[in-house]
C-alpha cells in the first residue's frame, strides 16, 4: 500500500481495555474509503479477487483417466503376490486387466 501508515503500539492492557469497550484493532470503513481513492489498490484487489477464485475453482488430485478406481485389502498366497512381482514393473496394471476378463 502506497502512503503513510500510522502505526499504533497498546501493551496488552491498553489492548484488553479496548476489546472490553467494543473497540476493534481496524477502521474497515476508512480502509474502504481510502482504497477507494487510489485506482492502483482498486485495481490490485480485483486481480487478487480473480487470483484467489481461481484457486479455489482448481481441482486437487490426479485426474481420473478411463474408470474411477477405488483401493481394497485383498489377502492373496505369498507365492501369487511374489510370481506378479517377478513380472515386471507395470504388474499392478497386468494383474487389473487380468481380474477384469472375469
Amino acid at each position: 500500500m502506497r502512503g503513510s501508515k500510522k502505526i499504533t503500539v497498546m501493551s496488552s492492557e491498553e489492548m484488553r481495555a479496548a476489546r472490553a469497550r467494543g473497540e476493534d484493532q481496524s477502521d474497515w470503513e476508512r480502509v474502504r474509503r481510502e482504497q477507494d481513492k487510489d485506482p492502483l489498490l482498486v485495481e490490485q484487489n480485483r486481480a487478487i479477487g480473480e487470483l484467489i477464485a481461481k484457486i479455489e475453482a482448481r481441482k486437487g488430485g490426479r485426474p481420473v483417466v478411463g474408470e474411477a478406481k477405488t483401493a481394497i485389502s485383498l489377502r492373496v498366497p505369498v507365492s501369487v503376490l511374489e510370481h506378479w512381482k517377478a513380472s515386471g514393473p507395470g504388474w499392478q496394471t497386468r494383474m487389473v486387466e487380468r481380474l477384469a476378463r472375469f
